[in-house]
């Protein structure tokens, strides 16, 4: 055998040290980070890109991307971007060694007319420039500036294009309709959307004659637990929900667990506030209680001079001494007559100083992997109308795994307790406000605390409560001490979402919910009550039962595409499935009479009790979708589609199709 010479063992040297790098120039470099704020928080939707290869990912709710740049490049010497509308691009270059390849980016935060991402329809994140519908987010320091009893009430004077009304109860309800009145229906409230999930904002009245506000179901959420409250206007931006977002939609997102390097982080929100009637009516002085410039005390129901009557159309309130309901001796041959002269502040001082204290906790935390947020939240409220009580006491428990670099689950679960006190009533027979329009002005309305004097205290019936009139009108401190009106609402919101990311483009998600609640209303009237559609007054009192049960069931499937098919175009899709079930069953128990006062209960019912009972079950099953493209981030075209099957309708013509297409051009970018 020869052996090879020196120069030949070079060459083979040679060849041999080419072989590493050949095979390193075959291999696919996989590129991975994080994005974070300045804040150290991390940052979602943001796009990481190589615009020379035309390859890229975004961020996940955990800031984290990842890629792979092909073989081909390898040995190449690149810029890595990363870029989303409010934050600063910030870019590194890189050489592709081939293999893995770590490079994180930190972004700070900068002012642009259309600032980062919103919440759309169905929970998925957009940026606000490639939005082709009307929507307005308010985040969660915008929206607790003010605390109110209501969440919607604290996006009152915050957005555009919407009219919010209460019903000028305290704890009453709140109504809020976008872009005027849609049907000529009673109901042109939006939909609620609650972390995806469908919730119910239901609007109870109750009792006989309907005589009460027991507010809106949507008073349950506490607004410390809301991240962000996107409204969507009008039926083009809510059209892939259905029918029942014909006026709208609102979606509503909690608050989640960050990553803090495993450290706990604790919020503590509390308000104290003074409350009172925001507006009382104009009243006159110069005349009081009677007609035709007369009046003079006898029974206060007529056995005098137009002591029965309740319109201020009687004598000037000039001082003149006449006997009066609160007279020495009224009722009696020997009144002595007082001075007939005005309280201009007797229905001012009937209200109290009211007090709201609201109080939230709240405990979060988490690493790279999972993160967890938990809060209590505590309203008591003291009502500027005596003997009226409210509170609210809430808890929430959400948290986020990311079990693997593809597969991530989230699931919030949210309880109310809601208890109200003899709200006060409304309408023409049953409000206090109501009896205050015809109040007369002279009327001393300290004298009537005391109303657990019998009336013949005052020459008024002996069954009756000491009052200033006897033909039309309670007194009003026994209206709201005598007759209880109790109500309490027990809720869970539960809501469970699993993700994964198929490809740096295509994801898909299953998300699977419930709104449940009960409702209990309990009213009890006392026999002098003189609304007669409570109360029977020839028995002892009267009551009604009301017991609701609800349940809606959502799950959803949705898949997500989005990728830059090329330079100046960004294509966003999305195909889903619905299946809802939905449950509703409500029961009443109600007399105008029992026998025994004081005892309300079935068994003491003196006139046999009106017994109700309904239930009603619906299945809707869906599939929707949209497409979207966006041409150099300042033109987006999206239509939507979504397809509807209800169990409500005769079978074969149960299926119905709800279109859009939207456009936006954003002329200062173009």
């Amino acid at each position: 055998m020869r052996l090879l010479s020196q120069r030949t063992l070079a060459r083979v040297a040679v060849v041999l040290g080419f072989i590493p790098a050949t095979l390193a120039a075959q291999q696919s470099t996989t590129i991975t980070g994080r994005v974070m704020s300045d804040g150290n928080t991390p940052i979602t939707g943001v796009t990481i890109s190589i615009s020379e290869l035309r390859i890229g990912a975004q961020s996940d709710a955990f800031g984290r991307y990842s890629f792979t740049a092909p073989a081909s490049a390898t040995g190449r010497t690149v810029t890595l971007m990363a870029r989303r509308l409010g934050y600063q691009p910030d870019s590194a270059r890189v050489t592709l060694a081939g293999g893995p390849l770590a490079q994180d980016f930190r972004l700070v935060p900068s002012a642009t007319q259309l600032t980062g991402v919103v919440v759309t329809a169905l929970g998925i994140e957009k940026e606000k420039s490639q939005l082709g519908t009307a929507q307005q987010q308010i985040n969660s320091e915008d929206l607790n500036v003010t605390k109110a009893m209501n969440i919607v009430q604290q996006v009152q004077g915050k957005v555009s294009g919407v009219n919010i009304t209460g019903s000028g109860n305290q704890g009453g309800s709140t109504a809020i309709v976008i872009r005027g009145q849609n049907t000529l229906a009673s109901n042109n409230q939006p939909l609620f959307i609650v972390d995806g999930i469908p919730v119910s904002n239901q609007n109870r009245g109750g009792g006989l004659g309907n005589g009460y506000d027991f507010g809106n179901a949507i008073s349950d959420l506490n607004s410390e637990d809301v991240e962000s409250f996107t409204i969507l206007k009008g039926p083009n931006a809510a059209a892939i929900y259905g029918s029942r977002a014909q006026n709208g939609a609102i979606v509503i997102t909690t608050k989640k667990g960050a990553s803090s390097n495993g450290r706990m982080r604790t919020e503590i929100a509390t308000s104290y506030s003074w409350d009172g009637p925001g507006r009382l009516p104009d009243f006159q002085n110069g005349y009081g209680q009677g007609a035709g410039g007369a009046f003079s005390y006898g029974d206060g129901a007529g056995g005098g001079v137009g002591d029965g009557l309740d319109q201020s159309y009687g004598p000037r309130l000039d001082g003149t001494p006449r006997c009066q309901f609160d007279s020495p001796g009224a009722g009696t041959a020997t009144c002595t007559p007082t001075p007939f002269i005005a309280h201009p502040d007797n229905v001012k001082d009937f209200f109290e100083t009211g007090h709201t204290m609201s109080s939230t906790v709240a405990v979060s935390g988490g690493t790279e992997r999972a993160n967890a947020r938990m809060s209590v939240g505590v309203d008591n409220v003291d009502g500027f109308v005596p003997n009226n009580f409210f509170q609210k006491t809430t808890g929430l428990l959400s948290g986020g795994l990311q079990v693997s670099p593809k597969f991530s689950t989230t699931a919030v679960l949210q309880y109310a307790r809601n208890n109200g006190q003899n709200r006060p009533g409304t309408g023409y027979n049953n409000s206090i406000l109501e009896q205050f329009f015809w109040f007369g002005r002279q009327v001393d309305v300290s004298k009537l605390k005391d109303w657990r004097q019998m009336g013949a205290v005052n020459g008024g019936p002996a069954a009756r409560e000491y009052n200033w009139n006897y033909n039309y009108h309670n007194n009003p401190y026994y209206q709201q001490e005598a007759n209880s009106v109790d109500d309490s609402r027990d809720r869970f919101i539960v809501q469970g979402t699993a993700k994964y990311q198929v490809l740096n483009w295509l994801s898909a998600s299953l998300r699977s919910g419930s709104d449940i609640f009960r409702y209990n209303i309990d009213q009890r009237f006392d026999p002098a009550f003189l609304n007669g559609a409570f109360v029977n007054q020839s028995y002892q009192g009267g009551f009604s039962f009301i017991n609701d049960y609800r349940n809606e069931h959502n799950t959803e499937l949705l898949i997500n595409a989005s990728n830059n098919v090329m330079d100046n175009l960004v294509l966003n899709a999305m195909l889903g499935g619905n299946l809802r079930r939905e449950q509703f069953t409500t029961t009443t128990t109600q007399t105008t009479g029992i026998s025994v006062a004081g005892i309300y209960n079935v068994s003491n019912a003196a006139i046999t009790p009106t017994l109700g009972q309904f239930a009603s079950r619906r299945n809707m099953n869906s599939v929707f979708g949209s497409i979207s493209g966006t041409f150099n981030n300042y033109w987006t075209v999206e239509a939507t589609g979504r397809n509807d099957v209800s169990s409500t309708l005769p079978k074969g013509d149960n299926s119905y199709f709800y279109p859009s297409v939207n456009t936006s051009f954003v002329l200062t970018d173009a």
